[in-house]
């Protein structure tokens, strides 16, 4: 019998061979023998570790796009001087690597199967993006809320390339990015709506 530490690295296992497969062949084409065909395991072992597939794939979904979240954190601006070049370094190779990533995950939480985890896993998303940005605030001397619009602007540029891989949206938002990183870093004062901001939920 495997511990419990054991068994979540098989867990994570699983979560990550699924959504790569599921990457691959979409939702409709991927039963549950392509799937342990792509984990080395045989159909019955999943329900070890999952009440059924709906769970498997929300949670795989998430835990893969965090993972992607996270490398592109990692490699975020640590000075001022950082942003510009930070653009071009991610959005360009997030199409490149991650197209089909975005793709499934698009698939999965629109899809009215998976609607309310998608709203929920982006209410998670948005909190840690809440968290970064007030991070971030003391690095590069400017207020959390702006640097929390800038990231969601940064987040659309993102998947909106690897989706459509149209040149010409990523050239505009691009400069949209450029611009929008120069006037957050010349700007002070609050917000327009301050009040709404103080009352964004934290937890």
């Amino acid at each position: 019998m495997l511990s419990e530490e054991k068994k979540q690295q098989k867990k994570i296992e699983i979560m990550e061979k699924s959504f790569a497969r599921y990457c691959e062949t979409g939702l409709r084409d991927t039963g549950i023998k392509d799937l342990a065909k792509a984990c080395g395991m045989t159909a019955p072992n999943f329900y070890s570790y999952f009440d059924n597939l709906d769970q498997l794939i929300v949670e795989a979904t998430e835990h893969c796009m965090i993972k992607i979240e996270n490398e592109i954190l990692e490699q975020a601006p640590k000075t001022r001087e950082e942003i510009a070049p930070f653009i071009e370094k991610i959005i360009v190779p997030s199409r490149d690597f991650h197209s089909k990533e975005y793709r499934f995950m698009y698939q999965v939480f629109t899809s009215p199967a998976f609607l309310e985890q998608g709203k929920k896993f982006r209410n998670r998303q948005f909190l840690r993006y809440r968290k970064y940005a007030e991070e971030m605030e003391k690095v590069l001397n400017v207020s959390w809320y702006l640097i929390l619009e800038w990231i969601l602007y940064f987040e659309q540029a993102i998947i909106q390339y690897a989706l459509w891989e149209n040149s010409t949206m990523y050239v505009l938002q691009k400069i949209g990015l450029e611009n929008m990183a120069m006037s957050m870093l010349e700007r002070d004062g609050k917000p327009p709506f301050e009040k709404n901001w103080r009352e964004f939920p934290k937890e």
